[in-house]
């Protein structure tokens, strides 16, 4: 898997190196004008002369040495490579990375990207000097994260994966590493635990046994994810561990229900992972990376994130302006994939049986993260036009919430009555007409991009369900700061599908709501 960021003391450095080795482009043109200025006939004359024959030799020969010492189709030199990486073995304990070997380490971390090369260190064996300098060689934290960052790139290739995960000794290495609380070692690390999952959910479940079963087997090893989650302040990190714990948690669940009737024994799943500090670590890291951008720019001015990180003022943008309805406050600048990604957790660990017993606990930080969700939809061009991330949003958060036996949760409740408002609002829309103030090639450009009013449909029925399980769980004091609007067609909804008991047993919980709301008018 190619590396997803690459180091910039190893590009700027490789760059530095080029420009010293060659003369400047004004160097070499004065040079050669001083050499016709003087001997303009002579090198008129020699321009035209073949050049030796034993220069054509050499430069065969050069060429020939340049193509057996080259990696594959690559220009990079194995030799380099090679040497480069056996160097690490040499360093003492307690020494200090030097510069000139570190260039050369991110050089090649660069150039682990290429298949060709690491297939050139796999042949070498250089897992095993690698491996040794992480358990006894030098203790150098950028030492660490260039090894770790080099293994990750690695791992692209499966033959890779399977060397790591196929020995205890280096998955417990690797396991200690979650230890260490720097954040750039600790970014590669995750990012190598989740390069070597991604082999197992592409089919290659029999060494995640053996990761499945050292993973349970070392102390606190779900609780220092967990440690991690919690504490880091650095949303690069924090993504980054997310999505290692999101692989990790979806690879060792394949395995348990692949080997559930097999004579291996593994550890009970909720056991190895259903612990608070590893639910908590999730939700709370999740909580920081929806927070909104007012927010992020204040942890910017304290200092607390990258000083080279440009965060926006919350503020409302003519896109916004545009959709028809108000801003919902400040705005949450969020990447899709993470809520996918917490919703995936969240599914995985709210389905255990076990998490039942203890869902009073987990339940009101998971539905705050809901709420949170409910919230950035709420903004413009999050919900509509409906497409398939909305539509699996929805569908995961109905699942999640069953599996929360509804739990009732005053802002998730108005977040979620408020886009099924809007949903259904869409669908008087879609079925009432076009705006008479849109031209008609706007009115195609629309109908063409939104989604069919089925979609709108099955979708607020589903939300629709959801609410009205969630009121069944509320005291009717909760329900009094609902808007008017939102009420009379909330229960106008029930009651055309009161034949669903679902419906008219939230009809019955809100009895009380209605009739205070029709004595006062």
């Amino acid at each position: 898997m190619p590396k997803e960021e690459a180091e910039p003391s190893a590009s700027g450095l490789a760059v530095a190196a080029k420009q010293n080795d060659v003369p400047t482009a004004e160097n070499a043109n004065h040079k050669e004008s001083d050499a016709y200025a003087s001997a303009s006939a002579s090198a008129s004359s020699a321009s035209t002369t073949p050049p030796p024959a034993h220069e054509d030799a050499e430069e065969a020969e050069l060429l020939e040495r340049m193509r057996g010492d080259a990696v594959g189709n690559t220009m990079y030199s194995s030799r380099f490579i090679l040497k480069t990486v056996m160097r690490v073995g040499d360093l003492l304990r307690h020494s200090t990375l030097d510069q000139q070997l570190e260039d050369d380490l991110c050089k090649v971390w660069d150039m682990s990207v290429s298949p060709d090369v690491v297939t050139l260190l796999l042949e070498n064996g250089v897992i095993d000097p690698i491996m040794y300098t992480l358990v006894a060689g030098c203790e150098d934290l950028r030492l660490y994260e260039i090894l770790i960052g080099l293994l990750g790139n690695m791992c692209a290739q499966v033959e890779c994966a399977e060397l790591l995960a196929s020995d205890r000794y280096t998955l417990e290495t690797l396991f200690k590493m979650t230890y260490c609380m720097d954040t750039a070692m600790l970014i590669q690390l995750m990012r190598l635990f989740q390069y070597i999952m991604a082999h197992v959910l592409s089919g290659k479940e029999k060494f995640a046994v053996n990761w499945y079963i050292c993973f349970a087997a070392f102390e606190n090893s779900a609780q220092n994810l967990g440690r991690i989650l919690q504490l880091s302040v650095s949303d690069e990190l924090l993504v980054a561990a997310l999505k290692a714990t999101n692989a990790v948690l979806a690879s060792c669940a394949l395995v348990e229900e692949e080997n559930a009737n097999s004579t291996l024994n593994l550890k009970p799943f909720a056991k190895v992972f259903l612990v608070p500090e590893l639910c908590d670590g999730v939700n709370s890291a999740f909580l920081r990376l929806m927070r909104d951008d007012q927010a992020k720019l204040t942890d910017d001015e304290a200092g607390e994130d990258n000083e080279d990180a440009e965060v926006p003022a919350a503020q409302d943008s003519d896109e916004d302006a545009d959709v028809g309805y108000d801003s919902c406050g400040p705005k949450i600048t969020c990447d899709v994939e993470i809520i996918q990604t917490y919703l995936n957790i969240c599914t995985i660990l709210v389905q255990l049986p076990e998490a039942q017993a203890s869902m009073d606990v987990y339940a009101p930080s998971i539905v705050s993260c809901l709420a949170r969700i409910l919230q950035f939809l709420q903004q413009p061009l999050q919900l509509i036009p409906l497409g398939e991330r909305q539509e699996e949003y929805l569908e995961d958060l109905a699942h999640i919430w069953s599996r929360l036996k509804y739990f009732y949760h005053k802002e998730a409740f108005l977040n979620l009555l408020e886009l099924w408002y809007r949903l259904k609002q869409h669908i008087d829309n879609y079925t009432g007409g076009s705006d008479p103030d849109a031209n008609e090639f706007e009115e195609d450009e629309e109908e063409e991009d939104d989604a069919p009013k089925e979609q709108y449909v099955e979708n607020a029925l589903k939300l629709l369900r959801l609410l009205a399980c969630m009121v069944i769980k509320a005291e009717n004091s909760d329900l009094q700061e609902i808007g008017d609007e939102k009420v009379q067609l909330f229960v106008s909804a029930l009651k055309a599908g009161k034949e669903e008991a679902i419906f008219s047993r939230a009809l019955e919980c809100l009895n009380d709501k209605v009739a205070k709301e029709s004595g006062q008018a």
